[in-house]
């Protein structure tokens, strides 16, 4: 156990350092960027003496060592940096960011998990389907989200003239309460979620079915059917409760899947989620961004590993 925790927390560490040393080896300034120099529209360039003032504010002036003993003492104190494109701090962007990604993510997981189990189901009862499914779903889970998300766009989205093609919901509405709301975000979100639950699913549905088929060849499920039992029960109580723990694990292991597709989707739609600042943040060269961005998901995508092997060891010891 102690072994794991100091791997797992070397991890983090690892992840810490390439989080805040790799985005500094990128080319170009990032205060360029945010002038007229590195080629916006703005209607003036930032002359030589404030880009000087402005790479002190940020702390860029400094040696590497001084500014990465800087961030590690600002993150200890839970400040995660000021962002030089967004001109607010790192924390107040990703809490606005976070909750679009989050239900993004919780709804394709849950659409996901509740499709695959479904579908191993299927394959444990029918051996036609069997035989068709894993194929269908070897072919998409090869599928990179971003491409089925294009496809999306432009054969569904396009076409329909109802769906929207971007955004989190639709500007400038004046809404007469909060279901009509709730609908308009729903279908903002229709697309992006349909294009990570098919990317996700294959996944849930190889690890079901396997954990399905090695239990339903226990000699439990013989005697449950012998007994006279519904084979709804038997599918429910005997079956599908003794091969929950890989699938359960398997959820755990699908949030890093979760979040490196939703960020690639949101981009597709223009998504107001972490995905589209993780873009501007690379563009702009804005290093505390990128370090809130990446360090969050690598702190998410640890945490859920560990999460995923902790179950797997409580099975193994049971």
């Amino acid at each position: 156990m102690k072994r794991r925790a100091l791997l797992f927390a070397a991890t983090l560490v690892a992840l810490y350092l390439f989080n805040f040393f790799l985005p500094r080896l990128m080319p170009g300034d990032p205060l360029q960027y945010s002038s007229a120099v590195g080629g916006e529209e703005m209607d003036a360039a930032y002359t030589a003496e404030q880009l000087e003032q402005l790479r002190e504010w940020y702390g860029l002036d400094k040696p590497l060592a001084q500014q990465f003993r800087d961030t590690v003492s600002r993150n200890l104190r839970g400040d995660w940096g000021y962002s030089i494109h967004y001109h607010m701090p790192v924390a107040e962007v990703l809490a606005q960011r976070l909750p679009w990604t989050a239900g993004l993510m919780a709804v394709s997981l849950a659409a996901s998990l509740a499709a695959g189990v479904a579908l191993a189901l299927w394959c444990v009862r029918s051996e036609r389907a069997d035989r068709v499914l894993p194929a269908a779903a070897s072919l998409l889970c090869e599928t990179p989200p971003y491409l089925i998300g294009l496809l999306l766009l432009f054969c569904v989205a396009a076409p329909s003239g109802w769906l929207p093609l971007g955004g989190g919901e639709t500007a400038f509405a004046v809404y007469t309460g909060p279901v009509q709301r709730l609908a308009d975000l729903a279908l903002h979100a229709l697309l992006p979620t349909v294009s990570l639950w098919l990317v996700m699913t294959p996944g849930f549905f190889f690890t079901a079915r396997a954990s399905c088929l090695a239990v339903a060849s226990r000699p439990y499920l013989t005697g449950a059917r012998a007994k006279g039992l519904a084979e709804g029960r038997i599918r429910r109580v005997y079956l599908l409760r003794n091969a929950a723990p890989p699938i359960i694990a398997r959820a755990f292991l699908g949030l890093g899947q979760a979040l490196g597709g939703a960020l690639l989707v949101e981009n597709v739609f223009g998504y107001p989620g972490v995905g589209t600042v993780m873009r501007e943040a690379v563009r702009y060269r804005d290093y505390p961004m990128l370090q809130g961005v990446f360090g969050l998901s690598a702190l998410l995508m640890v945490c859920s590993l560990a999460a995923g092997d902790w179950i797997n060891r409580k099975r193994g010891a049971a």
